[in-house]
């Protein structure tokens, strides 16, 4: 849009917004995660600690950083970097029309360099998922892992009463604020809501998954279950090379069923099995 005057006015500038700071093309690692992410934080120190330059960079910035070209049917990738998606969630509200037509760009952008980069990728995209097949419904993620042997499960706008029993307690989680009760209490915020049955002392072991390789967060015996081997298979069904694995372990101890997969997890699992995790993740990135 150019400048115009007018007799009664001087000239009217239309303001460019500066492009986003994107990070120099000569890191060998990127993060593309929120900047205020701990894990992002953490991975990235351990990998510079190893004398590999890294980065982490929000959705924006790293759409940028790439160049995604097909001729000949062939796609091509610059630069090839190794990657570890943490995507944030897009804003609920719409905030513009504008922003979220960028938001959206840079989603397909970053979306394409991940998925045909020959570079390693964890948990790299598919052509219809950016999670793999995990779900916000533990009975559909279990169903989709081969693990399905847990109670039925509900899902409803208003507060779930408890059906016929089958387990000793049922609890309800406000998918919102992501906080969970056992009725009658209830969870803290307005709905929805997720309804299932279980112990109304649940015992949990969580399992780290990276590429083939697993570990137990407790030293508990628990052996018997092949929780490592479990975890592994439905990680893989679920097409995640990352994950923590939620297992709920029976009071005799003679089972477990799966409750949840997170492609993303915390910062409290992965230091519980970093002596394996930290090597793991380097040989990932730099075979």
């Amino acid at each position: 849009m150019s400048s115009e005057s007018s007799p009664t006015s001087g000239p009217v500038t239309v303001p460019v917004p500066e492009p986003a700071a994107v990070a120099p093309v000569d890191i060998e690692f990127v993060i593309v995660a929120d900047p205020a992410d701990k894990v992002a934080a953490e991975l990235v120190a351990y990998v510079q600690e190893r004398g590999r330059a890294a980065a982490v960079l929000d959705m924006f910035e790293a759409a940028q950083l790439f160049t995604l070209s097909v001729a000949n049917g062939r796609a091509t990738v610059e630069p090839a970097l190794p990657m570890l998606l943490r995507l944030p969630a897009p804003p609920a509200p719409r905030t513009s029309v504008d922003a979220e037509f960028q938001f959206n760009e840079c989603l397909a952008q970053l979306w394409a360099v991940a998925t045909l980069s020959p570079a390693p990728v964890i948990n790299r995209p598919s052509a219809r998922s950016l999670g793999g097949q995990a779900s916000h419904s533990a009975a559909l993620t279990a169903m989709r892992a081969g693990e399905h042997a847990g109670s039925a499960e509900v899902f409803t706008s208003v507060y779930p009463e408890p059906g016929v029993p089958e387990g000793g307690g049922w609890w309800v989680q406000d998918t919102g604020a992501l906080t969970t009760s056992q009725w009658p209490d209830r969870p803290v915020g307005e709905g929805p809501y997720r309804g299932r049955w279980s112990d109304p002392d649940p015992a949990f072991e969580i399992v780290v998954v990276l590429d083939g390789r697993a570990w137990r967060c407790t030293t508990v015996d628990l052996d018997h279950l092949d929780l490592e081997g479990r975890s592994l298979a439905a990680s893989a069904r679920l097409g995640l090379d990352l994950a923590a694995v939620t297992w709920r372990v029976t009071a005799d101890a003679e089972n477990a069923l799966l409750v949840n997969v997170e492609p993303y997890p915390g910062l409290e699992e992965l230091r519980m099995v970093w002596p394996g995790f930290g090597p793991r993740l380097m040989e990932v990135l730099f075979p």
